[in-house]
């Protein structure tokens, strides 16, 4: 995320929130309610704040390589849980790249990852991290989404060498309706806000 990465909100992250709200979070069962979610390379955290919208009840952390992105995550946090009940996501410094033994992740039910295959090695290391999240908790579910990145079948590969099997299903990446404001990368500006 460092270089500037953080502050942009990504297409893919607008798809995986939508993903999320539609298939696991408007489930009158509420799968997240009480579980540990976990967003790895988290950025504006989009994903995060989505889930906390939506259910308040979940305990998510929204993590980060670049320390730039703490605070936005706070504040959009706080910006995003005024008038609610939601709580706002915890926001963690936290390098895919590192080994577990060195950054453990935070126990967790279901661990978040978009756009993070931008090369071979660090798919790779997001295939690691996934495998440690998967093997400290059994029941984990993993969802990464990926628009087609150079490393995606890195991750493929080194997800097989590690036992587990990778799925794909196209999302939708239109907007959602408050996304239209916020500064978009790759184009497709947005609104100047209201």
């Amino acid at each position: 995320a460092s270089g500037g990465y953080a502050p942009r909100l990504w297409d893919c992250s607008v798809g995986l929130a939508r993903w999320m709200l539609e298939s696991l979070l408007e489930s009158p069962e509420r799968p997240l309610r009480g579980r540990r979610v976990l967003e790895l390379g988290a950025g504006t955290a989009l994903c995060s704040l989505a889930i906390v919208a939506a259910e308040p009840d979940a305990d998510v952390t929204a993590t980060d390589v670049d320390p730039a992105a703490m605070p936005l995550i706070a504040a959009a946090g706080k910006a995003a849980s005024q008038g609610r009940r939601s709580s706002s996501p915890r926001a963690a410094l936290l390098d895919i790249c590192a080994s577990a033994a060195d950054a453990p992740l935070p126990a967790c039910d279901l661990l978040l990852a978009c756009d993070a295959c931008y090369t071979p090695q660090l798919a790779a290391a997001l295939a690691r991290r996934c495998a440690e999240a998967l093997r400290a908790s059994p029941s984990a579910r993993v969802v990464i989404a990926d628009p087609g990145r150079p490393g995606q079948p890195a991750l493929v590969e080194a997800l097989a060498e590690a036992g587990f099997a990778a799925s794909f299903e196209r999302l939708d990446a239109t907007p959602l309706p408050f996304a239209e404001w916020l500064p978009r990368a790759g184009g497709g500006g947005g609104g100047e806000g209201k």
